[in-house]
């Protein structure tokens, strides 16, 4: 069945929310779905201008090898801190010596990315306006969406409104669009806080001891990433450390949050020599936040396939395994691949004109993979708080071949994946389900007439 506005009407796309995953989305989309297909993208963001809080975040290989297939991926190792081939080398808490060094699995140019985050989202809103990817809305909080039938509209807090064929839920852990549909409340506490600075490489002691300024110190209950940010200038420093919420009543999940800088060295007195030297080059007011979590749901999905979840709003996961933006962006570029073989047959007769069997490919690719992710950085978590239950009664010591057997290699599945394969077999089966549907839906009569 034809949508009643006709198949040469613009395609209408609404990505809510302007981060890392909006904004790549949007490029992914002009990629597979620019040219004659007929679409319009516009990225509406709550935010007075489209900025990201924070410093530092790791693109895996999973991610920067699609970036390059769009383009970006040498502006993005432009900005990036170099790592030599390592993700991180775990180090003891007490005096730094080498517990396991984990590698990147770069290949090349393609390799990992630790980016500023706000570096990062200015190099890919800059392409965005490049290659006019998208129409640009600031001030625009997503209030409630409302099903037509064959569109959706979108109401704001400013009392305005759009209608889009598809919109694409990027706005966050806190999703408005995600709210509709998924009643979950409130995201809950996952049980750690982060500390997080940034300091000039300059300025860090001299020479570096250590053989890459990619570091993690394991403790008990804490742990402690460094790792270098544009183009090397700037050592991103960020101390991770579980607490009850009883002891962080007023604590909020938001980058703006700050404590003094004698809390943190308080905080991390134990730590070896190098780590206290970091904490007393870093500004006096670090930001404090609490890490909140969701638990995976079972759809992205929803109306038919005209509103689908993406990034954070999807899958919000813990940090610990420097994985979230990279889901992100895999979500994007999966989204674009299935949007793209809906977009070819759109206006035709059967179930491969409809959109929601190639929504329900980007789910069937990206779901399992991203909740298995999900899992994985909980996990990662309690493995770099020594709080697995192997190592109960342990000694510090005794605990460290359980976190190497735990650390070394954990990524290594998510840094290789081949999506492309990937999406081929699910989009096999959706083609053999749309191929079934047709077969028994039931046939028209064929009538004839007989002239008497």
């Amino acid at each position: 069945m034809k949508s009643s506005r006709g198949s040469t009407a613009p395609f209408r796309i609404a990505i809510i929310g302007g981060g890392i995953g909006g904004l790549t989305t949007a490029l992914f989309l002009h990629h597979f779905c620019g040219g004659n297909n007929g679409i319009t993208v516009d990225i509406y963001e709550q935010a007075t201008a489209f900025r990201e809080l924070g410093a530092g975040i790791g693109l895996g290989v999973n991610a920067a090898k699609l970036l390059h297939t769009i383009g970006i991926g040498e502006a993005m190792n432009a900005i990036s801190g170099t790592r030599g081939g390592v993700w991180f080398t775990l180090r003891r808490w007490d005096n730094s010596g080498e517990i396991t060094t984990v590698s990147a699995n770069e290949d090349g140019k393609v390799r990992y990315a630790a980016v500023s985050r706000h570096e990062f989202l200015q190099l890919l809103l800059d392409f965005v306006k490049q290659r006019n990817a998208a129409n640009l809305h600031t001030n625009k909080k997503c209030r409630d969406l409302e099903d037509l039938g064959d569109m959706v509209r979108v109401r704001f807090e400013d009392g305005t409104a759009v209608e889009a064929d598809l919109v694409i839920g990027c706005d966050g852990i806190h999703s408005a669009v995600r709210r509709q549909f998924i009643p979950d409340g409130k995201a809950v506490y996952s049980g750690k806080i982060l500390y997080r600075a940034v300091v000039p490489v300059e300025k860090l002691p001299s020479p570096w001891p250590l053989p890459s300024h990619s570091v993690l110190w394991i403790g008990p209950d804490k742990h402690v990433v460094a790792y270098t940010i544009s183009a090397n200038q700037t050592l991103n420093f960020v101390g991770c450390v579980t607490k009850s919420e009883d002891e962080i009543p007023d604590l909020k999940e938001s980058w703006s949050s700050t404590c003094d800088i004698d809390e943190m060295r308080a905080e991390f007195s134990d730590c070896d020599e190098l780590v206290q030297k970091i904490i007393d080059l870093l500004p006096p007011k670090p930001s404090k936040w609490r890490i909140n979590d969701r638990d995976p749901v079972a759809d992205w999905i929803f109306l038919d396939g005209k509103v689908a979840l993406l990034g954070d709003a999807a899958h919000p996961m813990v940090p610990h395994q420097s994985a979230g933006a990279g889901q992100a962006v895999e979500d994007g570029y999966i989204l674009a691949k299935a949007l793209a073989e809906y977009l070819a047959r759109r206006g035709g007769e059967g179930e491969g004109s409809k959109l929601g069997p190639w929504m329900t490919l980007y789910q069937g690719v990206r779901l399992p993979r991203a909740q298995r992710v999900q899992e994985t950085s909980r996990e990662a978590g309690t493995l770099f708080h020594m709080q697995l239950p192997s190592m109960k009664g342990k000694t510090y010591d005794e605990s460290l071949p359980l976190l190497i057997e735990g650390t070394n290699n954990r990524l290594k599945w998510i840094w290789s994946e081949d999506l492309d394969v990937s999406y081929d077999n699910h989009k096999a089966s959706i083609l053999d389900t749309i191929e079934v549907v047709a077969r028994t839906a039931p046939q028209r009569p064929t009538w004839r007439c007989v002239c008497m």
